[in-house]
């Protein structure tokens, strides 16, 4: 297999391309390999056919894994004990892990992808997870790559009547990160979260698409945002909540609240509903723009300086995420790995 460029986190419907938001185009390397993980996992073969999720990502995404070979695998749950996967990448890597929670099941996740600054190359990893009547699914993610490794990570999720998919995020570190987010809310009252915290700066990147798609009754899903750039970084986010014929009494609500930190950065925010359905309550909103003067100044009077003014800001932004993690051990484990990145203020 050789190396290629794919499209993934497209937009639908595309926009006005001046911006240059539609999608983005990443360069793959010729072959990746099964990844290595801190412990080994419980995992059982799984039926592609079986786990055909749209993803956030997309189709490009899809076809080049399917070109490559990587095989989806189902992750065995212990009832509600933590899954716990790190992935340490060493090199070119993909994974494709399914969760299943059935009727009534409860699954806590949490994956960690860290790698050395040494260490070139991508690292991906996709998520399928499906939820079944009345079960709840919680993933916590923390996305840390070192300085040359790109990450993709990709997010396709299947909710049934009644049923919670909880997706928190944290991204920080690395270079280039793209995110891609799905969630199929097919049954009645089911109902799906996104929380996500970043923090880019240094030239860092990050490119994320989220979809909600309302496909039954009394549905309700929330996007939320927050986070930090500085120093030549540059974000784009694509958020959609789609609300299609049949999906009556449906709430979705994005919501985002990015500090700009310096002149130099590239927020691109696309706030977007999709509507086919009367009875329904859609709503966007961002908070977008410097930290006020003011509260800098208070800060400073008090003996902080800018620069760690600006660090607190950076570390709140991502706390602001970690603090909705409802398993404890994940939320102690995530805030930790956050604390230990601000250590030295």
């Amino acid at each position: 297999m050789t190396a290629e460029t794919i499209k993934i986190n497209s937009l639908v419907p595309p926009t006005w391309n001046r911006l240059k938001v539609n999608d983005v185009t990443v360069d793959m390397p010729g072959e990746l390999t099964s990844g290595t993980f801190s412990k080994e996992l419980d995992t059982a073969e799984a039926d592609a056919a079986d786990w055909n999720i749209e993803t956030g990502c997309g189709e490009g995404l899809s076809v080049f894994l399917e070109k490559n070979g990587t095989k989806p695998v189902l992750v065995k749950n212990d009832g509600d004990k933590l899954i716990s996967i790190r992935k340490t990448c060493e090199g070119n890597t993909a994974d494709v892990l399914c969760f299943e929670a059935h009727d009534g099941e409860t699954v806590n996740i949490l994956t960690d992808i860290s790698s050395d600054d040494s260490v070139q190359g991508a690292c991906v990893l996709r998520i399928l997870i499906k939820a079944g009547r009345d079960a709840k699914v919680n993933l916590a993610q923390v996305i840390r790559p070192g300085k040359e490794l790109a990450v993709i990570n990709d997010i396709g999720t299947s909710a049934d009547e009644k049923a919670q998919i909880n997706i928190i995020q944290v991204f920080t570190d690395g270079s280039d990160i793209y995110s891609g987010c799905r969630t199929d809310l097919k049954g009645r009252e089911a109902s799906a979260e996104n929380r996500v915290g970043l923090v880019r700066t240094d030239g860092q990147t990050l490119d994320m698409n989220y979809v909600m798609k309302h496909l039954a009754p009394k549905t309700k899903a929330e996007i939320a945002v927050s986070g930090a750039l500085s120093r030549n970084a540059s974000k784009t986010f694509r958020g959609t909540i789609d609300f299609v014929r049949g999906c009556a009494e449906s709430d979705g609500a994005e919501s985002e609240n990015m500090l700009l930190l310096d002149d130099t950065v590239v927020n691109k925010t696309v706030p977007l509903i999709l509507c086919t359905e009367e009875n329904v309550a859609g709503s966007h909103g961002a908070t977008i723009g410097r930290p006020a003067e003011d509260m800098l100044f208070y800060m400073m009077s008090r003996g902080i300086s800018r620069e760690k003014a600006v660090r607190i800001l950076e570390r709140a932004a991502l706390e602001a995420a970690a603090n909705h993690i409802e398993d404890e051990e994940a939320r102690d484990y995530v805030l930790g790995i956050i604390a230990e990145r601000y250590s030295y203020d």
